[in-house]
């Protein structure tokens, strides 16, 4: 073997124990980082965006595998457990599913119901109303309490007109499209614009709002603030004329 050809070997033998050095100080690092961070676990996170109070479908989740340490309290394990569930707001995309995060939909909770009625898009929802809201409606009767307000026989007497709560701290699941009705006296709609608003809520304001869309001039909606389900005090109600 001549000096090239011992040179030649010797950069290869160097070269051998520089890949093993690498590879034997790649291994010990992962060794150590997996011994810091403990064993992976699969939690179930979002893949997309969840609009406010729509069911979760099996597309909308993934299972992700995360250090154990580093998993979320209460990190939902399994996919299957929150699919047909909704959440009361907006989760983006990557978000970890935590327990009490989603809830069974209200619409179909024991004791309520999902009903929608027509509301005026200008004077009812004015674009400021979504899903997850919470709402009062507010209905407004003629002089003789009728929509049409065409009076009570002669020498009878004639009820004021009233605007009234007629349901408290309703909860809105669905904001429609806005679409064109004919003239039409229910829930005071007009030629024009209207858009079908979804609440979830028990049976009797289930029922008041059927009355109130079927018999009242106008229907409106009345956005609350975040947090604020204190009732409306009983002498703030109904307004009538001369109520101060």
């Amino acid at each position: 073997m001549n000096p090239r050809q011992r040179r030649g070997a010797l950069l290869v033998v160097v070269a051998l124990a520089g890949a093993v050095a690498v590879f034997a100080s790649v291994l010990s690092f992962v060794s150590s980082v997996s011994a810091k961070v403990g064993p992976l676990v699969g939690v179930v996170a979002l893949s997309h965006d969840v609009a406010p109070f729509t069911a979760i479908t099996p597309a909308d989740v993934t299972v992700v595998e995360v250090p154990r340490q580093w998993a979320p309290a209460g990190a939902v394990l399994d996919a299957a457990s929150v699919v047909g569930l909704v959440s009361p707001s907006a989760l983006p995309a990557g978000t970890y599913a935590q327990a009490g995060m989603f809830e069974t939909s209200p619409g179909v909770a024991d004791g309520y119901r999902e009903v929608a009625i027509l509301v005026d898009a200008e004077t009812g929802v004015a674009g400021k109303v979504s899903a997850g809201d919470r709402v009062d409606v507010i209905a407004t009767t003629a002089a003789d309490g009728s929509a049409g307000g065409s009076g009570t026989a002669a020498g009878a007497p004639t009820a004021p007109a009233t605007a009234q709560v007629w349901v408290q701290d309703a909860l809105v699941l669905n904001v429609g499209v806005v679409q064109d009705v004919q003239a039409d006296t229910t829930g005071g709609l007009t030629e024009g614009k209207a858009v079908p608003v979804t609440f979830a809520l028990p049976v009797a304001d289930a029922l008041r709002l059927a009355y109130a869309e079927s018999f009242a001039v106008k229907v409106r909606l009345a956005l609350r603030g975040g947090g604020d389900d204190a009732p409306v005090a009983t002498d703030q109600q109904v307004f009538t004329e001369g109520s101060r």
